[in-house]
């Protein structure tokens, strides 16, 4: 009989405090025991070596902050990172349409400069140029850097930190502009950066933020987005809270499809700007008020409703598997990894995992172990289901898959509440 092989704890921090405010009055909702990092995708002769880390999600009583206590090091986390934002064709026209109203609202071209927290492959940085406006980028993923084709002038392989942004500052001049998409939920010290926002930020400047909202990711049950990477899960309240730390205030709000619930931040230094605080703003605090995201039983109540999630879907698949029904997974992405981790979905439940990155194609799933195939590995034998991981693309996957859809085949999307989708 094969013995388990032990599970090896790699290093961390354990907070007992808050992020934002220091507090100790944490509140625990929900609690994922020990996984692997989201993004760890390994080699079949690593399969086994991975390390495991403990994730349990925290509600901050004092200042509203929801966030992972447990900090996995920044070397650890984004050594060899394996999300190329210009792979999604949903994204670039995203970031397209955000560099247009940066360059029409807040840095006109040929005399304004930019710089984005987080940059990832450049998918931002080079519209931006491509307009006419001055554009840098942050970001420690060395290797997504080098991916992006952009010189180090242009990009600083690096994480955003007080001295990062002083040294921008001293080089190129103070930011009309700072930027961050989905990256301002991956810091541990938030301090240190809004330090170095505050600090490279013209008086008149905008930071603009879009991060998945909190609210969204409650109402929507998006439990998969919660894993190492995303320290932080945002709120309206927690967020003002915070900034006004630092003589910042939030004048608008926008929400977004993308991603199954964005929301864009637009923040000023106070007396900096004097645009009017939108309407947007108002509603978004009474919407806070009425879904009681100030009140920790709101969490662990959502805790309640994961744990029910989670033998939805297994019920579905054992039912299928009984039936001999063959499925597959549909996108290796954080996503996944939360989903089968925490519902114990291995090569028992799935033949192979397929993702449309050739960057993770020969590569295993981190915990789970199941190996990574393109799309058309599925030519041979069509999988009778595919467990749609990437459920928040649902209109893109769709759409690319129609020809597995007109042949009988069907998507199984596991949240905001599991169903099976055929044609």
């Amino acid at each position: 009989m094969e013995q388990a092989v032990p599970r090896r704890r790699g290093e961390f921090v354990h907070h007992t405090r808050c992020r934002f405010c220091q507090s100790s009055n944490l509140v625990k909702f929900l609690d994922f025991g020990d996984v692997p990092l989201a993004g760890g995708f390994l080699r079949p002769e690593q399969v086994g070596g991975e390390k495991f880390y403990p994730l349990a999600l925290y509600f901050c009583a004092d200042c509203t902050l929801v966030q992972v206590t447990d900090a996995v090091p920044v070397e650890t986390l984004f050594a060899n990172y394996f999300y190329f934002s210009s792979a999604i064709g949903s994204l670039i026209q995203h970031f397209t349409g955000l560099a247009r109203e940066v360059a029409e609202r807040f840095a006109p071209p040929g005399r304004s400069m930019t710089v984005e927290i987080g940059c990832n492959d450049g998918v931002l940085i080079k519209p931006l140029r491509a307009l006419g406006v001055k554009a840098l980028g942050v970001d420690p993923a060395a290797n997504v850097v080098r991916a992006s084709g952009l010189p180090p002038s242009v990009i600083i392989n690096d994480c955003f930190t007080e001295k990062v942004a002083l040294q921008i500052r001293r080089e190129h001049g103070p930011a009309d502009a700072i930027l961050s998409s989905f990256s301002f939920a991956h810091i541990d010290d938030m301090r240190d950066v809004m330090k170095g926002v505050r600090g490279l930020l013209k008086d008149n400047g905008v930071f603009i933020f879009e991060v998945y909202y909190l609210g969204i990711m409650l109402d929507e049950m998006q439990y998969d987005m919660m894993y190492h990477e995303h320290m932080s899960y945002y709120s309206l309240t927690a967020l003002s809270n915070f900034l006004d730390r630092f003589g910042m205030e939030i004048f608008d709000v926008r929400r977004s499809p993308l991603r199954a619930g964005t929301m864009r931040f637009y923040c000023r230094v106070r007396g900096g700007r004097h645009e009017p605080v939108s309407a947007a703003v108002g509603e978004l605090f009474a919407y806070e008020r009425r879904r009681r995201l100030e009140c920790a039983d709101t969490y662990v109540g959502f805790g309640a409703k994961v744990a029910a999630s989670k033998r939805q879907l297994l019920d579905l698949l054992d039912r299928l598997k009984a039936e001999h029904r063959s499925i597959v997974g549909y996108g290796a992405s954080g996503r996944a990894t939360t989903i089968m981790t925490y519902c114990g979905i291995d090569g028992r439940y799935l033949d192979y995992v397929v993702d449309d990155a050739p960057a993770k194609h020969g590569f295993c799933t981190p915990g789970t172990h199941v190996p990574i195939k393109p799309w058309s590995a599925t030519q041979a034998a069509p999988p009778d289901y595919a467990l749609l991981f990437a459920w928040s693309f649902i209109d893109e996957v769709r759409k690319r898959r129609m020809d597995y859809l007109q042949a009988g085949g069907r998507f199984i999307i596991p949240l905001p509440a599991v169903r099976v989708m055929g044609l």
